[in-house]
């Protein structure tokens, strides 16, 4: 049984043990939240330890945040760099349609803003 579903067999595999865990997981999680007894106490929410690690960790990510070289060239790319391109790309085409308009190579009713 080589290659099956083009996968080796050991990743096949793999791939079984995770749809299993994950129906269990999905079993368990069923079972407890369905308990009508066991979550009286939490107003009826399933307590996920993995959840709230997660959600903690996204609350407190700036206060473990530490600038170097690399988020400081990523900002600078992703943010600065776009607004001066774009800002001069604006620029050129609003001086490119003012030359035009005041040479007259663009006629008044040619023009996209126009006052009638």
């Amino acid at each position: 049984m080589a290659e099956k579903y083009g996968i080796s067999e050991n990743q096949y595999k793999l791939i079984q043990m995770q749809a299993e865990r994950r129906a269990e997981l999905r079993k368990e999680f069923l079972k407890q939240r369905t308990n009508p007894w066991k979550n009286a106490s939490e107003a009826g929410y399933v307590f996920d330890s993995a959840h709230q690690r997660f959600i903690s960790m996204k609350v407190t990510q700036l206060d473990h945040f530490q600038a170097n070289k690399r988020t400081a060239l990523f900002g600078f790319f992703s943010i600065v760099v776009p607004m001066f391109a774009y800002g001069y790309l604006i620029k050129n085409h609003r001086d490119n349609r003012e030359r035009q308009i005041r040479s007259g190579e663009l006629r008044y009713r040619d023009r996209e803003f126009k006052l009638c």
